[in-house]
């Protein structure tokens, strides 16, 4: 017992290594800055197609990695305003937007770095692991752009923007969701893919009769 709680203290203590170095890295501009980029750039085209009632686009904040801006605007409000401008002889029609943003890491970076720190430790092979980080990595991306659109259409349902009108129970169920999807739910979600992922093979068995086996041996 004593080796198996020394060689999960020896695991801990690698995690922790690992993602902190991880995080640091993650922290340098230039790093958080190509991860938020690639980020935007794959969920913006979703967001536009799932929430087609609003113009939308993802926009980073200068020197700021953390941000993702949306700036959205309703189209059919500015339907209306180019086709005022038009009958006034305007040449361009003054269409007034709005903005949301939310922390790219709270979102997802932080929580995607805590994923590949859990498959690089786990008892399975190299391309095992590789394979591992790109399908979790693509689960836990589909889960914010998931949590990214309820949190967008929750904001298109408030009164003062009114782009979209859903129904009550609907929209109650939509923000009882959201309101679930915490931080907490993050890690939750990872640990879940994780275990889908690395658990199911019998490494992890092996690995544990190895530490006892060798725990036998000395006693």
């Amino acid at each position: 017992m004593q080796l198996i709680i020394k060689n999960a203290l020896k695991y801990f203590g690698m995690f922790v290594l690992i993602y902190g170095t991880l995080t640091i890295i993650g922290l340098i501009p230039a790093v958080g800055c190509f991860f938020n980029n690639v980020y935007r750039s794959t969920s913006q085209p979703v967001l536009q197609r799932t929430l087609s009632k609003a113009y939308i686009q993802l926009k980073s904040v200068e020197n700021d990695p953390d941000i993702i801006r949306v700036e959205f605007a309703s189209k059919e409000m500015v339907q209306k305003q180019v086709e005022e401008a038009r009958k006034s002889g305007q040449k361009r029609a003054p269409i007034q937007g709005n903005s949301f943003e939310f922390g790219f890491y709270n979102l997802f970076f932080s929580f995607f770095l805590f994923l590949i720190s859990l498959l690089l430790l786990s008892p399975v092979s190299l391309m095992e692991k590789v394979t591992g980080i790109l399908l979790g990595s693509l689960i836990f991306y589909l889960y914010t752009v998931l949590k990214m659109n309820f949190a967008l259409l929750s904001h298109f349902n408030e009164p003062e923007i009114n782009i979209y009108q859903t129904g009550g129970v609907i929209l109650k169920a939509i923000r009882s969701i959201l309101y679930f999807m915490s931080l907490g739910l993050n890690v939750l979600v990872v640990l879940i893919i994780w275990a889908f992922l690395a658990f199911r093979k019998d490494n992890w068995k092996k690995m544990l009769d190895k530490s006892i086996s060798l725990f036998s041996k000395k006693s």
